[in-house]
C-alpha cells in the first residue's frame, strides 16, 4: 500500500511544487485571494485523475495483474492519495488565511474558517465518490468528463439558486442547525458515499484487470 501511494507521489512530484507556489502567490496577490483557495481545490481533483492517466499510458494495471498485489489495494490507494490531497490542500489553505489574517492585522475567526475550508473539503470528496468509479469502469477521459458534468450540475444548482431565492436564504437553514450537527451530517455522508463507491470501483477494477470490458 504504501509503495502504491509514494509511487503516485513519484509521478506528481516534478510539477506539484511549482503547482502550489502558483496556489500561494495568487493567495498573496490583492483582489485574487479566494482565487488561490479554489486552484487548491481543483489541483486536488485533478491531480488523482493525472496519476492514473499515467499508469494508462504506461499499462501499469498490466504489470500488476502480474503481480500479487490485490484489487482492493491498488483501489484503496487510490483513495487514499485523494482524500490526502484533499486534507493537505484543506491545511494549506488554512495556514494561507492564518498568513493573510496576521499580515492584515485583521481579527482572526477561527471558527468561520474552519468551516469554510471543510466546505471545499467535503465537495473534493464527493466528487472524488462519484467520479473514481467511472474512472475504473470506462478510462480516465470519461471520468474526466463526468467530474466536469458533475462540476458543472453543482455550479449551476449554486448560481441558479442564488437567482431564484437568494444565497443567503439558500443557505439559512444552516444558522438553525447546530454546528455539530453539521460536522457530524457532513462527515456521515462522505464516509458513506466513498463507502460505496470503494466497493464499487473495486468490482469494476476486477472486471477491467480481468479483460471484460477490453
Amino acid at each position: 500500500m504504501a509503495a502504491l501511494l509514494r509511487k503516485d507521489v513519484y509521478l506528481i512530484g516534478k510539477n506539484i511544487w511549482i503547482l502550489i507556489g502558483s496556489a500561494l502567490l495568487f493567495s498573496f496577490v490583492p483582489r485574487l485571494e479566494s482565487f488561490g483557495s479554489t486552484y487548491l481545490t481543483v489541483l486536488t481533483m485533478t491531480l488523482p485523475l493525472t496519476t492514473m492517466a499515467y499508469d494508462e499510458r504506461c499499462r501499469w494495471d498490466e504489470y500488476l495483474a502480474m503481480t500479487p498485489c490485490r484489487p482492493e489495494k491498488v483501489v484503496l490507494s487510490k483513495y487514499l492519495f485523494a482524500a490526502g490531497l484533499a486534507a493537505a490542500a484543506m491545511g494549506l489553505s488554512f495556514l494561507i488565511c492564518c498568513a493573510q489574517a496576521a499580515a492584515a492585522g485583521a481579527a482572526y475567526d477561527m471558527t468561520g474558517t474552519l468551516m469554510a475550508r471543510v466546505s471545499p473539503l467535503v465537495m473534493v470528496l464527493t466528487v472524488n465518490a462519484v467520479t473514481m468509479p467511472t474512472v475504473f469502469r470506462f478510462g480516465v477521459e470519461k471520468g474526466r468528463l463526468t467530474m466536469i458534468a458533475l462540476m458543472g450540475c453543482i455550479f449551476a444548482i449554486l448560481v441558479g439558486g442564488a437567482q431564484i431565492i437568494g444565497m443567503e436564504r439558500m443557505f439559512r437553514w444552516m444558522d438553525r442547525v447546530p454546528l455539530t450537527a453539521l460536522v457530524i451530517a457532513a462527515a456521515a455522508v462522505v464516509i458513506v458515499m466513498n463507502a460505496a463507491s470503494f466497493f464499487l470501483s473495486v468490482r469494476f477494477y476486477r472486471k477491467r484487470r480481468s479483460g471484460v470490458y477490453n
